[in-house]
């Protein structure tokens, strides 16, 4: 995996094909201690080696236009539209070279609206070899300046480099096909971000192999697993020592997610020890002309980044799960909606008209996002069974919440939105629906 999202795109399929015959899950998960540093330098490289599956290689670029969305003129006509630039460079087998045209037809302009290509006619093929010889160089090459002397690295990869990433995955998936064949099945799934290694399997005794196995360690590939970090769902003693085990009716925690022991339905694990300073860190407050744009813009996507379809799939997450995400993400939205206020000066902070017309927008945008047909056709398997009203509910509930701890700033905000969840109390699909057994839910 590349990213935290791919464990959606591996776990979906695993439960479906699971589901006809449901049985005890076992989880397992691994860490290798400082992985960077430990991988073979000989052996990254030689691996290297055997993926080139042509002699040559031909990267062309190509110019990307498009509006900055957050820039649109709302009420004066003329204004210009700003946009955004970026170069795009696409790498193709010689033989297999296409113009931009093709590029494009080939999928690189999907989910691309409003957007204009320029082919820069700027090409450039290069051998394999030299290609090879340039990131051998990179392994086994790299400096590093401590004081007045630079060091030559001679174990692992270098650490910040934007091949690191893709070396180590390359490096580990290759472990996977030679030291842990016996997952390569129906009933196990193995993932793996970078180092982290998670196995969810019906076999429990392919569970403990796994455990047994990379606890030896794994000397051609200098593997090493830290003790401290293995986890796992079940009873289990290696060298007279019990591993570390799940609390029974606990979520299996994984890369800032929180996986389901019995259903496989995934939550956001949301560190509470943080607090407020934790909030503040993970802001960017911009001292603007227009901070209103600014505060809106920062809002929705507070929202956004939260957004992941994982946590909002009910084909994957059960309805209760799926509206504690949803609730859970409104109020980290407006933990961070208040901070971000906080942080501006006092004349720059924004007016309640403005606060309670970014909260009902936000509403809105949540709902589109969650039910939008692009998601679906881009993840047919995708569904979210929800409601426009409940994100509405759920949205000014979870503000009321954070936003009446600071009522001598935010009365006037509290009790608009008060009023708004006494009128969707009213509706039917509230009145009597699930959110109102919702136990987490509270002003």
């Amino acid at each position: 995996m590349f990213s935290v999202g791919d464990i959606y795109r591996r776990i979906k399929p695993f439960k479906d094909r699971i589901a006809s015959r449901p049985q005890k899950l076992y989880f397992a998960k691994l860490d290798v201690q400082s992985a960077f540093d430990t991988i073979p330098q000989a052996a990254i490289v030689s691996l290297l080696d055997s993926i080139p599956q042509a002699r040559q290689y031909r990267i062309s670029k190509y110019l990307q236009v498009a509006p900055n969305l957050w820039s649109r003129p709302n009420s004066k006509p003329g204004s210009k539209l700003k946009l955004t630039k970026r170069w795009i460079l696409a790498a193709t087998r010689r033989h297999d070279a296409l113009a931009l045209t093709g590029l494009l037809e080939s999928g690189r302009a999907a989910n691309k609206r409003n957007t204009v290509f320029v082919d820069s006619f700027s090409k450039r093929d290069y051998e394999a070899s030299e290609l090879l010889q340039l990131v051998a160089s990179h392994i086994q090459q790299n400096l590093v300046k401590i004081g007045k002397k630079f060091y030559r690295q001679k174990e692992g990869i270098p650490q910040g480099s934007v091949l690191s990433s893709t070396l180590c995955n390359y490096f580990y998936a290759d472990l996977e096909a030679h030291v842990l064949p016996f997952l390569d099945s129906e009933d196990c799934l193995l993932m793996r971000l970078i180092d982290d290694f998670l196995l969810i399997t019906t076999d429990k005794r392919k569970a403990v192999r796994f455990v047994e196995t990379m606890h030896r360690g794994v000397p051609e590939y200098g593997v090493v697993v830290n003790p401290r970090k293995t986890l796992v769902n079940f009873d289990l003693t290696l060298n007279q020592q019990p591993v570390p085990s799940l609390a029974p009716g606990q979520s299996f925690p994984y890369c800032g997610t929180k996986i389901d022991c019995e259903t496989l339905g995934i939550t956001r694990a949301r560190d509470q020890e943080k607090g407020s300073a934790g909030i503040y860190d993970s802001l960017t407050v911009e001292f603007s002309r227009m901070p209103g744009q600014s505060f809106q813009r920062k809002v929705l996507n507070a929202f956004k980044i939260q957004s992941h379809l994982m946590f909002f799939d009910t084909t994957l997450n059960s309805g209760t799960a799926m509206l504690r995400n949803a609730y859970d993400a409104f109020v980290e939205t407006a933990t961070k909606t208040w901070a971000y206020a906080r942080c501006l000066p006092r004349q720059k902070q924004p007016p309640a008209s403005l606060v309670a017309r970014t909260i009902s927008k936000l509403a809105e945008v949540a709902y589109l996002l969650l039910v939008s047909k692009t998601r679906k056709l881009r993840y047919p398997g995708y569904r979210c069974d929800i409601r426009k009203c409940e994100v509405s509910w759920l949205a000014y509930n979870a503000f009321c919440r954070v936003l009446s701890r600071k009522q001598s700033q935010y009365g006037e905000v509290i009790g608009w939105l008060r009023g708004e969840i006494r009128k969707l109390g009213l509706l039917k699909d509230i009145r009597y629906g699930r959110v109102r057994h919702l136990d987490f839910v509270r002003p």
